[in-house]
């Protein structure tokens, strides 16, 4: 259930952005996955940080194979992909703290923001290294494969 909140949220984050409809559709699945992967994730590790870096990874990794099949930047997939995965929570609740004078309370809901959005960093920047190496390796046995053809 809470997966298709994760689809609606995403998918009226791509129509805010202007989105084509096509590639806002696809956009917004990717959000549903990555909160899929997320809530998996925390049911096995019982961990946030962990769980927020794999529906990122997964996430990361579903916006850069969708950019090269639908020919369009990885970014329109990402931004919307990652709203449900956003600890925009812990911000509200460090603020809250703050305002009403609890100080520890209110460090420590910042340094978990900080830190979840650490994993979430991670992950994408994981995934985009995944694919880079994948698509080296895929150019270089390539040119090495046409290489020795002609070679022969």
């Amino acid at each position: 259930m809470s997966s298709l909140f994760a689809v609606s949220s995403s998918g009226s984050i791509a129509v805010l952005l202007n989105i084509e409809r096509k590639k806002a559709l696809v956009a917004s699945l990717g959000g549903g996955l990555s909160w899929l992967i997320y809530e998996l994730a925390l049911l096995a590790t019982a961990n946030i940080s962990i769980s927020l870096f794999m529906g990122s990874m997964v996430m990361g990794l579903y916006s850069e194979v969708l950019a090269r099949r639908l020919k369009s930047p990885a970014t329109i997939f990402y931004i919307p992909g990652f709203v449900p995965l956003v600890p925009g929570s812990n911000v509200y609740y460090s603020v809250l703290a703050a305002v009403q004078g609890q100080t520890d309370e209110a460090i420590n809901q910042f340094l978990n923001t900080i830190i979840y959005s650490a994993a979430i960093t991670l992950g994408l920047i994981i995934a985009s290294a995944i694919v880079a190496i994948y698509l080296n390796i895929k150019r270089i046995t390539l040119k090495t494969i046409i290489k020795e053809i002609r070679n022969h």
